[in-house]
């Protein structure tokens, strides 16, 4: 899942590359201090002198991490970054911060498949590229920057880049303004609509990139695209052409923006591209949004921690003793849901394996709903596996299917170590 609020990037942990020359002088807001330079040195990471692009390979990021290395221009141009996972190993996410520490530029996708790339024009300067993994996941990234006349380390995507007064670069559709031709979704405004299941189209991308509507009063909305096959990716504008949020794989790979505050009256526009196929159809959906389906819509994906008051059905497995077994029948995505008792400091070992036509997915909370790990494949197997080192008290589980195609029986299995006196 990925929502992205554009405006200033706080500084996240930095993991460097492993690289002999570090950068004197250059903080990008904090983010470059003690990072390498891309080819080495400065004078072999100017960019726009270089005979060939500025490349790093099979860089290691670490779960909630950023790598950050550096390049100069000695004059501007028209320019390329770009991170893809090595091996297939993971699902990169790219920023570009100029030596102010201005976000620039961001992308996840924009690559092809889970790659990112985004092509920009620069001014001379210092900056920083970083990398990380999508949702703070761990990545392998193998990374690029490059004048346009070199070679692409990635596909590319249908869909170009954009920037909006205000705003970073983003790599995605031209801004929604007011005379961008749109698809007008309802007759004038839509409020009375959404409680009712709100307002839908279902077009192709390529012929339909643009839909428009109104509210006359404030609403709380909720924003969604539709296609696994299509991979669309949305985009929010309000009337005056500023992009006010985007999104790419809220649920798998179909998109959602829920707008928990009340938008203000007036025009918005939906812009989309789809990173697979633009010629597929993909509805959109407007609807109100609606706290208590949102907060179950969550639970039932395994997305938040539901409460054990007894309001959401949740299976007590009792007190782990040395381990546990379960065998579970699971429909598609909706998520089981479990909760166990620890009673020492523990290391609990967690796995979901397949007994019949299951592709397991595995998630851990606490009882305070915060999430402890999760894990789809695991050991080169469709099976899942998550370590979590558990101080006394209560834990909850969930396991569902990594798509509905899935309908069998997983086997949930907890092992519990307890350290040596």
């Amino acid at each position: 899942m990925q929502t992205r609020i554009i405006g200033p990037c706080a500084a996240a942990a930095i993991a460097a590359f492993a690289m002999p020359a570090a950068a004197q002088g250059v903080s990008c807001g904090g983010l470059g201090e003690g990072a390498p330079w891309l080819g080495g040195s400065r004078e072999a990471s100017d960019l726009a002198r270089v005979q060939a692009p500025l490349a790093l390979s099979r860089v290691t990021v670490g779960a909630g991490m950023r790598s950050v290395a550096l390049f100069t221009l000695s004059q501007p141009g028209e320019f390329r970054v770009e991170a893809a996972p090595a091996d297939e190993f993971g699902d990169t996410v790219l920023e570009l911060f100029d030596a102010n520490g201005t976000l620039i530029v961001t992308d996840d996708d924009s690559g092809g498949a889970l790659s990112s790339r985004a092509e920009l024009p620069l001014a001379a300067g210092d900056y920083c590229l970083a990398v990380m993994g999508y949702a703070g996941q761990p990545v392998i990234a193998d990374l690029q920057a490059s004048r346009l006349d070199m070679p692409a380390l990635t596909q590319g995507l249908y869909g170009g880049f954009a920037g909006t007064e205000g705003f970073p670069f983003f790599v995605g559709v031209q801004p929604c303004l007011a005379d961008t031709p749109a698809t007008r979704l309802g007759q004038g405004p839509i409020d009375a609509l959404l409680p009712q299941g709100g307002v839908n189209a279902s077009n192709t991308v390529a012929a339909v990139p643009y839909y428009r509507f109104t509210l006359a009063s404030p609403q709380a909305v909720s924003i969604r695209a539709e296609n696994w096959d299509a991979d669309p990716y949305i985009y929010i504008f309000d009337g005056q052409g500023n992009l006010l949020a985007e999104n790419d794989d809220y649920d798998s790979l179909d998109s959602r923006i829920d707008f928990t505050q009340a938008l203000p009256p007036g025009d918005y526009c939906i812009a989309m591209r789809a990173l697979s196929d633009p010629n597929l159809p993909v509805t959109v959906r407007v609807l109100g949004f609606d706290a208590r389906a949102a907060a179950a819509e969550a639970y039932a994906m395994g997305d938040a921690a539901p409460p054990l008051d007894g309001s959401y059905p949740v299976q007590s497995l009792g007190v782990v003793g040395r381990g546990l077994t379960q065998d579970v029948s699971v429909a598609g995505r909706t998520a089981q849901w479990f909760v166990i008792d620890v009673a020492d400091y523990s290391l609990l070992i967690i796995n979901a394996d397949e007994v019949r036509d299951s592709d397991p997915v595995l998630i851990v909370f606490d009882e305070f709903g915060r999430e402890l790990g999760f894990n789809d494949d695991a050991n080169g197997t469709l099976n899942s596996e998550l370590t979590v080192r558990t101080p006394p008290g209560r834990y909850l589980i969930a396991v569902r299917q990594y798509s509905d195609g899935y309908q069998g029986i997983i086997r949930l299995g907890v092992q519990r170590f307890v350290p040596a006196q």
